[in-house]
């Protein structure tokens, strides 16, 4: 079996889910599908589990790796890897599992510049000023990964998404 692990991280507001969506008709991949304690809304599919039963889960060795984040628990279960290329957005926290259980892990930080993730953030409505700027501070942390590449996710989508692709082909 030959399986490529692509990562993807970055803080929430940069547009990786934009982006992933964008891309799924344009290349062979597996699209793996998190499962969350929080129900699905219209930017993001995951599989929508209860809390209890997700720790369940977690003591049952279901997952490759789970975490926390913003009050809800993430997971990536061990079944959703398929063989040939599989595209995951996850917790930078996250990395470490990836890496410790594949060899072919590359890890896909997407950002865009400050000022621009924060206008993101503040038209969402979802938060206050205080919860966007320590968002904002948590996504200048530097990302520990053995293959680590930084795409810049301010272009048009369209820009964005045939520079994300010649990417993503380039690492596979």
């Amino acid at each position: 079996m030959m399986v490529k692990i692509v990562l993807i991280v970055g803080a929430s507001g940069v547009g990786k889910d934009t982006l992933l969506k964008s891309i799924q008709n344009d290349i062979k991949a597996n699209f793996v599908t998190r499962y969350i304690t929080r129900i699905p809304d219209n930017n993001e599919s995951n599989h929508y589990i209860g809390k209890d039963d997700f720790l369940y889960l977690i003591k049952s060795d279901f997952f490759i790796s789970s975490w926390e984040a913003h009050g809800n628990i993430y997971g990536i279960s061990k079944l959703s890897i398929k063989d040939g290329l599989n595209i995951i957005s996850i917790s930078r926290e996250a990395i470490k599992d990836f890496e410790n259980t594949f060899e072919d892990v590359a890890t896909i930080e997407i950002g865009i510049p400050k000022q621009m993730l924060y206008e993101r953030l503040k038209s969402r409505d979802r938060e206050n000023e205080e919860a966007i700027k320590k968002r904002i501070q948590r996504s200048e942390q530097k990302i520990k990964a053995k293959n680590h590449t930084y795409f810049d996710n301010s272009k048009p989508l369209e820009e964005s998404k045939s520079t994300f692709l010649e990417l993503l082909r380039n690492l596979t």
